[in-house]
């Protein structure tokens, strides 16, 4: 099964943002220690960093750009998982999976830079902005490390709020990413159920 979803590096939020961090701080230091345009190397130099700055903040804005299009794609097999990112390819054998979880999580990155956000919390102080939910898969591997998918929440608080009265919704139904986990889970339990693997294994 193939899913597509629509999954965040947040190496690219980083590089948007860490830039402007970069470059106020070397201005200020630049000020700090007194130089000016006439001082002829440090001038240089600041000139360098804020070029390298920009460099930087325009391919991220860019990479940031390109992801949102193409997204990301989750295929399960019936013994292992590819994920195609833009940048980034990769398969993970169910044998290297120590457990996965699904879970939600507040993502005020993506409120920061909505316009309509911002400029109501100019117009009052006092506006409770709501941060954004976002759904998330966490797979532990046998290594020790830890790789993370994560997706856009689509429908999830609209469905929340009609599970308090219908507790047969599925909150998270539309969820590309949940349906990923779902199907994930059934060929992992297919997997470890049948064969040799029934034998290796006690699965309930």
């Amino acid at each position: 099964m193939k899913f597509k979803i629509r999954h965040e590096t947040r190496a690219f939020l980083y590089g948007i943002i860490i830039p402007w961090g970069v470059a106020a701080a070397v201005f200020l230091l630049f000020v700090f220690f007194g130089f000016t345009v006439f001082d002829e190397l440090p001038a240089k130099i600041f000139l360098g960093i804020l070029i390298l700055c920009g460099a930087v903040e325009i391919i991220s804005i860019l990479l940031y750009i390109a992801e949102k299009i193409f997204g990301a794609k989750i295929i399960i097999e019936s013994d292992h998982i590819k994920v195609r990112m833009f940048l980034r390819r990769r398969n993970i054998r169910f044998d290297d999976i120590a457990d996965a979880k699904y879970r939600h999580y507040y993502d005020r990155t993506e409120e920061k830079n909505n316009p309509y956000s911002i400029l109501t919390q100019c117009a009052d102080a006092n506006y409770p902005t709501a941060p954004i939910i976002r759904s998330q898969i966490i797979f532990y591997l046998l290594s020790g490390k830890v790789f993370r998918l994560n997706d856009a929440a689509t429908n999830y608080k609209w469905k929340r709020n009609l599970w308090i009265t219908d507790p047969e919704i599925d909150p998270d139904g539309d969820v590309k990413l949940y349906q990923a986990y779902l199907c994930y889970r059934s060929a992992w339990h297919k997997y470890y159920n049948t064969g040799e693997n029934a034998l290796k294994y006690d699965i309930n």
